[in-house]
């Protein structure tokens, strides 16, 4: 606190006159300040800070970026875009700023501008990693899968073992039902990151869906074995073994384990039911309907 009151003075002292050596110096300390605040996330003191750096050395440029960041961060998205939009005026092949600038206009809903941002960047440095990946994002959420297929696979041939990538463009590979390569992007992401649940069920449906019944059991095995009760796992496992693998003691302690983490979904549990063939048909249909899976 002491600290922060001689730095008050001395701001007092030389606001409103040009920019001294000393009201440099200074500046620098309000910025180191300002910087510790946003770390601690009390924006508004860090927003304080900031401007007072700046009346002191408008030419401390970190300051006014790491302002703008703050305004977002604080949802005053159009105060930190009129800063940002002035600062790539003078800058405006900076990356940085244009990434900021992109981020801004994500945050306040803007994605088409954002992506115009993120182009521009792209244009000026196309290895760019990040933009190469938000942009990514942006033109799935406006529904362009195919562009934003391929600005991951760009991203992916810069950083192969990329995992954000790989998720996301095996998501988009599976929904365009090309299983082949969902397949490919999903077991390279789970080897990376063994633990992600939702990566080794959409692993494990495009293992079904080429009908590979083993690896999809593996996937459910994993999914079960990180968490016991992941009742939809188990459930899959139980309908694989008790339809085309034929397995049913496993396939019915299968059942149970779901049942038991309270599995509820009637429409699988009918489906079920109705399969062709079905092994012990009917403790299947006990166990279901004392848990009233289907109907009377």
């Amino acid at each position: 606190m002491r600290r922060m009151s001689a730095l008050a003075v001395a701001c007092a002292l030389l606001l409103g006159c040009a920019t001294t050596e000393e009201g440099r110096k200074l500046a620098s300390e309000y910025y180191n300040i300002g910087n510790a605040y946003l770390d601690l996330a009390k924006y508004d003191k860090a927003v304080e800070y900031y401007q007072n750096a700046l009346r002191l050395d408008p030419t401390l440029v970190k300051a006014d970026y790491n302002l703008a960041l703050t305004y977002v961060r604080l949802q005053r998205i159009p105060d930190a875009r009129a800063l940002l939009e002035r600062l790539i005026v003078d800058d405006p092949r900076n990356t940085t700023l244009l990434a900021a600038l992109a981020w801004a206009y994500h945050t306040e809903g803007r994605d088409e501008d954002a992506l115009a941002q993120y182009d521009t960047l792209l244009a000026a440095a196309p290895e760019n990693q990040d933009a190469l990946y938000n942009s990514g994002l942006i033109l799935t959420a406006l529904g362009r899968d195919e562009e934003a297929l391929r600005r991951f696979q760009s991203l992916l041939s810069l950083a192969p073992d990329d995992a954000d990538a790989l998720f996301a463009a095996g998501s988009l590979v599976l929904g365009a039902e090309d299983t082949a390569a969902a397949i490919e992007y999903f077991g390279r992401y789970v080897s990376k990151k063994p633990d992600d649940k939702d990566a080794q069920y959409m692993l494990a449906e495009a293992h079904e869906r080429i009908e590979e019944y083993a690896p999809a059991l593996q996937a459910y095995d994993k999914i079960v074995a990180l968490d016991a009760r992941q009742s939809r796992a188990w459930f899959a496992k139980a309908r694989l073994l008790l339809t085309v693998v034929e397995d049913p003691v496993t396939g019915l302690e299968s059942l149970k384990k779901a049942l038991d983490a309270g599995f509820d979904d009637a429409e699988a549990a009918q489906a079920l039911a109705a399969a062709e063939p079905l092994l012990e048909k009917a403790k299947v249909l006990a166990m279901l309907r004392g848990k009233k899976l289907l109907p009377k």
